[in-house]
């Protein structure tokens, strides 16, 4: 049975344990990823739902009259809250157990939106039923221009949306060193358009980590943002599993993405890094359908990533601009790696194996215009060039591989 007492042991566990892991995985994956720590305090705790005196019995009462540096501890007794909760100062909001304590926002508004820094939410399944055909918003966690933001441990759940464009369901506009960590977003199986988490408006320094995206039009999208950190996400049966416009300088690092129709998208985006990913059994066939597809830009590096059983392209090059191939295991798709109307961009030092085509390339007008192939792993030992056939707009044309791996690569 929690008591008063109980409830501060576990609110200061989660404090230590937020502190810890949130700073920690800034700092390990990007030295320029400084996190201002939200820090405990001897604020107060101001409860809700529960049976014994002074219990506020709804969310926001709470939240309106905690102080910033206090905790607004939700128990799952008087669940559901038919709220839409406003946040405007720094404060922690901690739900009892998150398969029990539900905000349902209804069919209008966010479940939450934020609008102060140093906020910590964590223990909340949050949902919505948004079929209102005027309504454009349409996102559950919504998170205006403030920092230090954490949204950890939810269950993030969209019931059904009637327009989506870049919503979702958290959307960042114009924040910074945000933290969305081991949620689990899901939506309603349908067609509307909808993104589990958006990037926009200039937001940076994002970590978006160990979450579980599934039933989006798109996993993880990223608008216009750059020097942010996707880690270790799990994104599946999405349209797209994450993609990014207009964004430089973001990594993209040891996720899995599968049984998406599109893995990776990196579009008009310079200097972002693509490592250590899982991207098997995406794609139906169509002309969009990668593994990976790089479309303009330049200057991106895909390396050290697992990439099988796409179809119809593992890696899809779009792009006059020089990007980098190496390190990859590429095996199993129908088209390894696909150069369309793409030059400068240089694949070296990758296992293409089993691949039904393990290069191609078209739309390139004279050998001069080409791409870098080099000391690739072609299926077995090599000791001679390896052709790679292909189409350029009047006649066939071969790239070589002059210098061919003699065995695979431990990648």
């Amino acid at each position: 049975m929690l008591n008063k007492k109980n409830i501060e042991k576990i609110v200061g566990v989660l404090f230590f344990c937020m502190i810890f892991i949130c700073c920690s995985t800034g700092s390990g994956l990007n030295k320029s990823f400084e996190r201002q720590s939200i820090t405990a305090s001897s604020g107060n705790i101001l409860y809700v739902g529960g049976i014994g005196p002074g219990n506020y019995t709804s969310i926001q009462d709470a939240v309106g009259n905690a102080s910033s540096g206090d905790t607004v501890f939700v128990f799952s007794n008087a669940s559901s809250y038919h709220e839409n909760v406003v946040i405007n100062k720094s404060i922690f909001l901690i739900g009892e157990d998150k398969n029990l304590v539900i905000i349902d926002a209804g069919s209008y508004d966010a479940a939450v939106t934020i609008i102060a820094d140093d906020v910590f939410i964590s223990g909340f399944k949050m949902i919505c039923f948004h079929d209102n055909p005027n309504q454009f918003d349409s996102e559950l966690i919504d998170i205006l221009s403030v920092k230090n933001v954490t949204i950890r441990d939810n269950i993030i759940q969209q019931n059904k949306i009637y327009v989506g464009s870049d919503r979702g369901g958290v959307i960042l506009r114009n924040s910074s060193y945000c933290f969305i960590q081991n949620n689990t977003i899901i939506k309603e199986d349908d067609t509307r358009p909808c993104w589990g988490v958006v990037l926009m408006l200039g937001s940076a320094f994002i970590n978006i980590s160990g979450n579980e995206i599934n039933l989006y039009t798109g996993g993880i999208l990223v608008r216009e943002c750059s020097n942010n950190i996707i880690y270790m996400n799990y994104l599946h049966h999405n349209y797209e599993g994450i993609k990014t416009v207009f964004g430089n300088n973001n990594t993209i690092i040891k996720n899995i993405i599968n049984f998406n129709d599109q893995g990776i998208r990196i579009e008009d985006g310079y200097n972002n890094i693509i490592s250590q990913n899982t991207i098997t059994d995406n794609g139906e066939g169509d002309d969009v359908d990668d593994g990976i597809g790089i479309i303009g830009g330049s200057e991106n590096y895909i390396s050290y990533n697992h990439i099988s059983n796409n179809n119809p392209c593992g890696i899809r090059l779009i792009t006059f601009e020089p990007s980098y191939i190496t390190y990859n295991n590429i095996t199993l798709n129908n088209i390894g790696v696909y150069c369309d109307h793409a030059y400068n961009n240089v694949i070296s030092n990758n296992n293409l194996l089993f691949n039904k085509k393990n290069g191609y390339f078209e739309g390139v007008a004279t050998i001069l215009y080409r791409n870098i192939w080099k000391g690739n792993y072609w299926n077995r030992p090599r000791f001679m060039p390896y052709p790679i056939f292909g189409k350029g707009l009047f006649l066939p044309l071969v790239n070589f591989d002059w210098h061919p791996a003699k065995e695979p690569y431990d990648i």
